[in-house]
């Protein structure tokens, strides 16, 4: 073979080749029922790579679009956060809502129950100190709103202190629970009287001294207001007697009693701000001791 012709064989191959592979495709693209042996054998080697590429370009489409959604996946979550946060905030607010709705409702059934007897005033309760809790506390009404010296502070419950002393938009309350804010009290049932005061040995309850030895006074039995002294009206509950205690001169004894407020939740209280027709002693709602809370000292009904 010259040199001439071994030149053109190379050339010469590829254009046979190629027509070889346009015959081919061109068959192979026909609809046809059974392949050549050399089509399947193609197409069994070439499968594993097809599945790859498939699954890498399946992969890669998935990740791509992950990556496009990231941002807004981002962005509906930090969205979906502060909605649980201001369900939150809301579940809470209406939990607030309904306690002091309940709270409420609950002065001004008293209010509609003696409001022949007394003119009230709704005072929201704004601060007491935590050093002098079962003291004073501070009222959010004051001299504009009609408040006055030794007016009488209740709840539905009962008695909780009396003004001592006002500003224009505040007033202070002394607790029936300081032993300055002494009052006087009787048992319900036999009209025993005392003085009601705090308990020096009981911390969170009250107390009634100057109490005959032989007075037939009994755990459960009610305390109320006696009217004496000018400032409590007469007939409005103090709390239960939990329990008597003689006194060292042997002539006397005193009464431990569980008031009637749960001190511990004041949050809304009642002041009279003029007493009309007073009211008879008769304490509605009262069962038995402990009836507005027991207070957190030390339970003297397990003392000696």
């Amino acid at each position: 073979m010259s040199r001439r012709w071994r030149k053109l064989v190379a050339p010469l191959i590829l254009v046979l080749a190629a027509a070889g592979l346009v015959v081919v495709m061109r068959w192979s693209a026909q609809e046809r029922s059974h392949l050549t042996i050399l089509e399947g054998s193609l197409r069994d080697v070439l499968a594993p790579a097809e599945r790859g590429i498939t699954l890498v370009v399946s992969k890669g489409m998935g990740l791509l679009a992950a990556i496009k959604d990231y941002g807004r996946l981002q962005a509906e979550n930090q969205a979906l956060k502060q909605q649980v946060a201001d369900l939150k905030a809301a579940t809470v607010q209406m939990e607030e809502y309904r306690q002091e709705n309940s709270r409420l409702r609950a002065l001004l059934n008293y209010k509609t129950t003696y409001q022949q007897a007394f003119d009230f005033v709704v005072a929201p309760v704004i601060a007491r100190n935590p050093n002098n809790w079962y003291h004073t506390l501070i009222l959010g009404l004051g001299s504009r709103d009609g408040l006055q010296k030794d007016q009488v502070v209740v709840t539905s419950q009962g008695v909780v202190g009396r003004i001592i002393a006002v500003t224009p938009r505040t007033a202070e309350v002394l607790l029936i629970l300081d032993r300055e804010g002494a009052i006087g009290g009787m048992i319900q049932a036999n009209r025993t009287p005392g003085i009601v005061e705090g308990s020096p040995d009981y911390r969170g309850y009250l107390q009634m001294v100057h109490v005959p030895r032989d007075a037939q006074i009994m755990p459960n039995q009610v305390v109320i207001t006696s009217g004496l002294g000018g400032v409590f009206p007469r007939g409005l509950l103090l709390g239960t007697v939990i329990k008597t205690l003689p006194e060292p001169d042997g002539l006397t004894q005193r009464a431990i009693i569980a008031p009637a407020v749960d001190f511990d939740r004041l949050e809304e209280v009642l002041v009279i701000t003029r007493i009309k027709g007073g009211i008879n002693d008769a304490v509605s709602g009262v069962t038995g001791a402990g009836a507005g809370g027991t207070g957190p000292g030390s339970n003297p009904a397990t003392g000696p």
